[in-house]
């Protein structure tokens, strides 16, 4: 092999090296801040709930959920309780589910979901509220919803879907969101891996 042939050979393998690196490491700096955020919310067991100050000294993986969704939700839920599972054990971390249909989504509700799925609730709270709170909380996480057209069924009761921002996020004890990542298509060693960088940053 000739030297231009060695210096592009060398080359290639650098870049690659790179492109794995950049692929592999999260990014963990501050995206936001909700520090000085302070969302008066109620969980499943209607507990009132600061979010996220009520969570502290913790780090906090959210998503975003409402109960009657057919499709998305369902597969963000359940991939959460995975990384809770690889993480059993770990007093400082915690999970949340905020409902963006609270008008339908009440605590009475939230529990029901968290029973049908089999959550352990030790360390994960599902969160309503007043709608205009809620909002306030899913614009600060720069989470969009759009509501289908609404029907009715025979007793009155509405019924509609909601279009929304599949996106789950990463938050430190310090209120400070640190990372973000597809709701229902989570590579759950990835974000287990970000939550020990951060249980491990005092």
């Amino acid at each position: 092999m000739d030297q231009r042939s060695r210096y592009f050979s060398q080359t290639a393998v650098y870049l690659l090296l790179f492109v794995f690196s950049t692929v592999s490491c999260s990014d963990l700096s501050v995206e936001k801040s909700l520090a000085d955020e302070d969302f008066q919310l109620v969980d499943q067991d209607s507990s009132e709930v600061i979010f996220p100050g009520t969570f502290s000294g913790h780090v906090t993986l959210v998503g975003f959920v409402y109960t009657r969704c057919p499709d998305i939700c369902p597969l963000i839920t359940y991939n959460m309780r995975d990384v809770q599972q690889e993480l059993s054990g770990e007093d400082e971390f915690m999970l949340v589910s905020i409902s963006f249909d609270p008008e339908r989504d009440t605590p009475a509700i939230l529990a029901d979901y968290a029973s049908n799925f089999k959550l352990d609730q030790s360390n994960w709270r599902m969160l309503t509220g007043n709608p205009q709170v809620v909002k306030q909380a899913l614009d600060e996480l720069s989470i969009r919803t759009l509501k289908t057209p609404t029907t009715f069924t025979e007793d009155g009761e509405a019924q509609y879907f909601i279009d929304h921002t599949d996106e789950v996020a990463l938050i430190d004890r310090h209120g400070n969101v640190r990372n973000t990542y597809p709701g229902s298509e989570m590579d759950t060693d990835e974000i287990v891996q970000d939550i020990h960088t951060l249980l491990t940053d005092n």
